[in-house]
């Protein structure tokens, strides 16, 4: 069960930390890349204080608004515990949505909600949340099933080449 409880606090953490960047931006600017040496971090809890960490990417898809990835859960020396993937789509008019995760080399998915306090306009395009975690924190809460916590992001840029 700790496991499940895990990887459900990474998905939906890793789902809801996706995308500061506007439509037409994302397809002149690309995907949230990994910096080398410096990678886009998101952590976690639960609501009975369980904090979780690792890293993300996301690649937004400006023809269904929705965003995909892929997760790490790490210790604190920085060591990979799990990997996946994951994906999530927000609704047209507020910051919240749905996510769904997956563990490489477990069978199943798991799945749930995300709220957003982006502070962005509700209709924002669901990019512009992850260009905002370059220049600040972006957080809110998840739901899977039972399970509740609260999650953030941060973001990086890779250097200008």
């Amino acid at each position: 069960m700790k496991s499940r409880l895990t990887v459900l606090i990474v998905a939906v953490v890793v789902c809801l930390i996706w995308s500061d960047r506007r439509a037409d931006a994302q397809t002149t600017r690309g995907p949230v890349h990994t910096n080398v040496g410096r990678a886009n971090t998101w952590s976690a809890s639960t609501t009975t204080g369980r904090v979780l960490m690792g890293t993300w990417t996301a690649n937004p898809d400006p023809a269904t608004g929705s965003v995909a990835g892929t997760w790490t859960l790490t210790d604190a020396k920085g060591t990979t515990l799990m990997l996946g993937g994951w994906s999530a789509i927000k609704t047209r008019a507020a910051w919240a949505g749905s996510w769904r995760a997956i563990v490489s080399g477990q069978r199943g998915e798991y799945a749930g909600t995300w709220t957003a306090d982006a502070g962005l306009t509700a209709d924002a395009p669901f990019a512009d949340l992850f260009v905002k975690a370059v220049t600040s924190a972006v957080s809110g809460q998840w739901r899977a099933g039972r399970q509740t916590g609260a999650w953030s992001i941060r973001a990086y840029t890779a250097p200008a080449r």
